[in-house]
């Protein structure tokens, strides 16, 4: 497969990027120094540089130039989330990023959704668990992620409230196991699409900017017992996943 001209450039650049010759902060040539330097249009040389604004690898100042924005993702591994005693793994991912962790949460009883009811093999219109979590490093918003448990399950039991009682902030694992449901499989599903307005604004995402969602289940045997649904800043996040190999 042949690359367009500006898909070319825009590797240069990301090259340069990448070996230090462009450091964060740093100024890149002008259109026209770029089209002069890669005999191609200020057309062209435009669209590289929109590769790179795409990839959130540079920052625009109108009538101020373009410059090398810092780049350090956050690295999301699924498999530190979902096991005993896991600690906190987002603010793990955050700190490894030179970021300060934070995050807020809202939990209500509700009524499940359709969707939801089909995740959890409930009625629509059981009582779930629903709760609301906005993760935040340095002050802004990475990662969106709403959680139902069905009430059927945790209603009057200790881990009713996900973040109350002696089990708050335990993780899934441990939760579900003190009371008897251990879980013994998560199933991510990945996509990615471009956001609605109100996801833009919970995450303070620029123009252009797609977001990730994970539709996650928590099972206990066959049983679902958790679903979420994960928002993520696609410039602001890597995932990483650890599999086993069958050795035979």
């Amino acid at each position: 497969m042949s690359k367009h001209r500006y898909e070319q450039i825009a590797d240069v650049l990301r090259e340069r990027m990448t070996d230090g010759s462009l450091r964060p902060g740093d100024r890149l040539p002008t259109q026209d120094a770029l089209s002069e330097q890669f005999n191609v249009s200020r057309i062209v040389a435009r669209q590289a540089l929109d590769i790179l604004e795409g990839e959130g690898l540079i920052d625009r100042v109108r009538g101020g130039g373009t410059f090398v924005r810092r780049y350090q993702p956050l690295v999301r591994r699924s498999a530190l989330h979902y096991q005993s005693n896991p600690g906190a793994p987002f603010a793990e991912e955050a700190l490894a990023s030179e970021r300060i962790p934070s995050y807020t949460h809202v939990t209500i009883p509700t009524e499940a959704t359709k969707d939801v009811a089909r995740r959890l093999g409930i009625n629509v219109g059981d009582r779930v668990m629903h709760t609301h979590y906005v993760s935040l490093a340095n002050g802004e918003p990475m990662m969106i992620v709403d959680s139902y448990e069905p009430l059927a399950i945790t209603k009057g039991t200790p881990i009713e409230r996900p973040e109350e009682g002696p089990y708050m902030g335990a993780g899934l694992v441990d939760r579900f196991t003190a009371i008897g449901w251990r879980p013994t499989a998560v199933v991510e599903r990945l996509r990615s699409r471009m956001p609605q307005p109100s996801e833009t604004e919970a995450l303070k995402l620029r123009p252009g900017i797609p977001v990730v969602i994970i539709t996650r289940t928590t099972y206990t045997a066959a049983n679902p017992i958790e679903t979420a649904d994960i928002l993520i800043d696609a410039h602001r996040y890597e995932f990483e996943y650890s599999l086993a190999v069958d050795p035979r």
